[in-house]
């Protein structure tokens, strides 16, 4: 009994050492192995798609919105007239005056807008010649009045396109007769070819006003109803929105005369597209400093709320013709033989795909595969990013 109780004391002794030991070695950790856990895990890949795009390189700028080309307009004499006249309708500030329709009325006659860059000086009827006629020819047919031939001769078919466009805006014409033209011809009219008037329809001097590029916007009223006449009646401006911008003087060499422009600002909501109607000559002009040229952009149609506000301007430069393949350009690396190159996922492998680099524009560049293949929607690497090794490739977004 006393052998065996010590045997099983010897047995107990053993098997506790062991399980001492066990949890001692299991608890102390080699050199080596610390420097093993402590590595970082394996990068990870990031990848990007190739995509099928149009690039463009652009120039980025801002500049202010307004209503542009102001006109001051003015009334000339009419030999059917007594006196300026009193003022007796006025259209406010900020209406749109289309052309054909009435401006104003003094002494309750019509005054109508017509498009033209000379501007109104005498009284026009049958008989009269001149580029003022022609002038007035070419509005007419523009309305759809017929006037006949744009001959600058005042005839039958122009009288008649003349009755026409008053009767629209619901008045009669100024009728003459041969006795009412004789007692008011001014006496030069019988020394210069072209310059006397016959008995029919008239269109006295005081009844129409030539303005370039109708519509127009009445910016500012100058006289006000129930006053004489007097010149100026008032500022109009183009329909047309200008916007000015200025630009530094190593890219305004690159801006063009009828270069397309992208107008924003999202925070108000613009979005409109405009051309570059003008770029200055010299640094220093239209209000800009020496070291930038001015421009002007013109926006056909803009909103109203467009006028006053500072927007971006994006003009592209230079631009692919039509789509292209495209990657980030940090897919791109330089080999030891100068060739480029990108990496195609393949698989569970990377390739290598040799390939010529075009046009670069907003972190993408064109790319032509030279060896190998490479097509729009396949996986190209752009980078490696720190982490525990993924279960599958991580794609990284780009947009």
């Amino acid at each position: 009994m006393k052998r065996g109780r010590t045997a099983t004391l010897v047995l107990a002794a053993v098997i506790g050492a062991g399980i001492v030991g066990w949890i001692a070695g299991s608890s102390i950790e080699s050199p080596a192995d610390a420097a093993a856990r402590a590595l970082p895990p394996p990068p990870s890949l990031i990848l990007a798609r190739v995509e099928s795009r149009r690039l463009s390189t652009t120039i980025v700028t801002r500049g202010t919105a307004r209503f542009g080309s102001p006109q001051l307009l003015s009334l000339a004499a009419s030999i059917f007239k007594d006196g300026p006249g009193i003022v007796t309708g006025l259209p406010a500030a900020g209406t749109e005056i289309k052309e054909g329709e009435i401006l104003l009325t003094v002494s309750g006659r019509p005054v109508f807008l017509l498009g033209g860059a000379q501007p109104s000086y005498r009284d026009l009827g049958p008989g009269i010649v001149g580029e003022d006629v022609r002038q007035l020819e070419a509005a007419l047919s523009r309305l759809g009045f017929e006037p006949g031939p744009i001959d600058g001769r005042f005839d039958a078919a122009t009288a008649a396109a003349v009755a026409r466009l008053y009767r629209g805006g619901g008045f009669e014409p100024v009728l003459a007769t041969e006795d009412d033209l004789k007692a008011i011809r001014p006496l030069a009219a019988a020394l210069v070819a072209g310059s006397r008037a016959e008995a029919g329809v008239q269109l006295p001097a005081d009844e129409v006003i030539f303005a370039g590029n109708p519509p127009v916007r009445v910016a500012e009223v100058t006289v006000a109803v129930g006053d004489e006449r007097a010149n100026p009646l008032m500022t109009v401006t183009d329909a047309v929105v200008a916007i000015d911008g200025a630009l530094p003087l190593d890219e305004a060499r690159l801006v063009t005369a009828g270069m397309p422009v992208q107008i924003d600002e999202p925070d108000l909501g613009i979005a409109e597209t405009g051309v570059v109607s003008r770029v200055a000559e010299a640094p220093g002009t239209d209000g800009v400093d020496g070291f930038h040229v001015y421009f002007e952009v013109v926006v056909d149609g803009a909103p109203a709320a467009i006028v006053g506000a500072s927007v971006r301007l994006t003009a592209p430069i230079e631009t692919t013709r039509g789509e292209v393949l495209a990657v980030p350009v940090s897919a791109l690396s330089l080999a030891a033989d100068g060739s480029t190159r990108v990496e195609k996922v393949v698989g569970e492998s990377v390739v290598v795909v040799v390939v010529d680099p075009g046009l670069s524009a907003a972190g993408f560049v064109e790319v032509t595969p030279r060896d190998g293949t490479l097509q729009a929607g396949d996986m190209i690497v752009i980078g490696f990013e720190p982490g525990s090794t993924p279960a599958a490739p991580v794609e990284t977004p780009l947009r």
